[in-house]
């Protein structure tokens, strides 16, 4: 502990990041020269996606959120990461691009150091690579989750989830009005209101129109009717507007199912290449083998 007391203010900062717990304070010292501190402000973006992979990050302060931006530019969360773990190690191990885009929540104080010195930390501390390989794999995890659950929706449960008392209604009398049970009922009940007021009512009772309450034109009915329109219009109306939501959600669906499909097929032709690439590596550490005896085995 003193001997960590003793140290620069930056050797300090860096004895508190578990990635360089196993340092000795002398190799902290070293260390502290070759690392950057780095400041950005709330909502401020450290590096985009696509972005050359220079630098790896150590967060020593603050919060740092890692998104990528969706076909439907949409922002989507990665992680939120927070004092003590470090992001960016991907492009900077395999010198490619930044996967990803990070932002900082709120005032944070990173740890920068270039690719280069990271590989020669790598090299001389190997322990250390542990470390980065168990947030590597946790990251990893932590995105297969996160594309699953984007994934594997059921339409209509969330539907059904989002649907009010009154949505679910509408839903009922569009599906009756939209029904060959109510053609046949609405038109039976037209036939005989017709029937009884213009066959039977008109020679009942007395008076030019008999015991008709709804003669010929059949005010009444019409009115009625009208009603009747003027009401179920709206209904449909909303259990149409339920359709076309669910019908959104459902290519929403479809496309994440999709992008999942992708992602798995990408990770499967990675894995090829690596092993096309062992198997390479495997032939020219036996040179003595002819072809011939290797296509015999």
């Amino acid at each position: 502990m003193s001997a960590i007391s003793n140290l620069s203010d930056e050797a300090q900062s860096l004895a508190r990041v578990p990635l360089f717990r196993r340092l000795e304070p002398h190799e902290l010292e070293h260390l502290a020269e070759e690392v950057e501190q780095v400041n950005y402000k709330a909502g401020e973006i450290i590096f985009h996606e696509y972005d050359t992979g220079d630098a790896l990050y150590v967060i020593e302060e603050g919060a740092v959120r890692i998104w990528v931006t969706d076909e439907d530019v949409q922002d989507v969360t990665l992680a939120e990461l927070h004092p003590g773990q470090l992001f960016g190690e991907m492009a900077v191990l395999d010198r490619g691009q930044r996967s990803s885009s990070a932002t900082a929540m709120v005032d944070t104080h990173l740890h920068r150091l270039t690719s280069d010195d990271f590989e020669k930390f790598l090299i001389a501390h190997p322990d250390c690579a542990i470390d980065v390989i168990c947030e590597i794999a946790a990251r990893l995890r932590q995105t297969n989750l996160l594309v699953t659950q984007r994934a594997s929706r059921n339409v209509n449960e969330v539907m059904e989830q989002r649907s009010t008392l009154g949505q679910r209604v509408a839903d009922r009398v569009a599906a009756f009005g939209g029904s060959w049970t109510f053609i046949f009922l609405f038109g039976g009940i037209l036939i005989a209101w017709m029937a009884a007021n213009t066959l039977v009512l008109a020679y009942l009772g007395h008076g030019e129109n008999g015991a008709q309450w709804d003669p010929y034109p059949y005010i009444l009915l019409n009115l009625m009717l009208s009603s009747l329109a003027a009401l179920q219009a709206p209904v449909i109306m909303m259990s149409q507007n339920r359709a076309a939501e669910k019908d959104r959600l459902a290519a929403e669906q479809d496309f994440k199912v999709n992008l999942k499909s992708e992602l798995m097929l990408e990770e499967l032709v990675r894995k090829q290449r690596e092993r096309d690439v062992q198997i390479d590596q495997l032939m020219r550490a036996v040179p003595n083998v002819p072809p011939a005896s290797i296509d015999k085995n």
